[in-house]
């Protein structure tokens, strides 16, 4: 009665091993992939929604970004720090990783969540990359954070700054057009 979804825990431990973190609490890890839809079509499931998770989590997402950046760029404006930090964490950049993550296979969602792979499903695993590390903050603390966001997301910060892709076009044009 306390699983009635397709996953076992026995995917979650998998997903554990991949990931390389083992909960102390698997309820938090479960509840981290349940979305508000799922609970919609099954009331009587045992866990909240990931909501508050996600909302802890992107505040712990923030601060480790945040504190890299502070910390190893020590030369560099808060401007252009705010605008890598954005490119890192905004909901296309999210819903890769968890892609790459597989977080796709775990998710809890209401039948009709489950057949749009569309901009919506984006949006859902960048929710749930978030409320991931909510509960992973919950259950291991501040430093397995930063450890699994060092590695999965900082990783990435190379690549933007090479590429320029931290620059939105609305910036970009007011750069050129104060330059002209």
């Amino acid at each position: 009665q306390k699983h009635r979804h397709s996953l076992s825990m026995k995917d979650f431990l998998k997903l554990q091993e991949k990931l390389d973190v083992k909960f102390k609490n698997q309820d938090l890890l479960v509840q981290a992939f349940c979305h508000r839809s799922y609970l919609n079509e099954n009331p009587s499931f045992y866990l909240e929604n990931n909501e508050r998770l996600e909302f802890l989590g992107d505040a712990v997402l923030e601060l480790v970004v945040t504190e890299y950046l502070f910390k190893k760029y020590p030369k560099n404006p808060e401007g252009e720090l705010t605008s890598w930090r954005a490119s890192l964490v905004n909901a296309d950049s999210l819903a890769e990783t968890a892609k790459k993550l597989e977080f796709n296979d775990f998710l809890l969602l209401s039948r009709g969540e489950a057949k749009d792979s569309g901009k919506a499903r984006g949006f859902i695993l960048a929710n749930s990359l978030e409320s991931f590390i909510g509960a992973l903050y919950l259950d291991q603390g501040y430093e397995v954070c930063q450890t699994f966001i060092k590695k999965h997301l900082l990783k990435k910060l190379a690549e933007i700054i090479r590429q320029g892709l931290y620059r939105d076009t609305k910036s970009h044009f007011q750069e050129e057009a104060q330059e002209r």
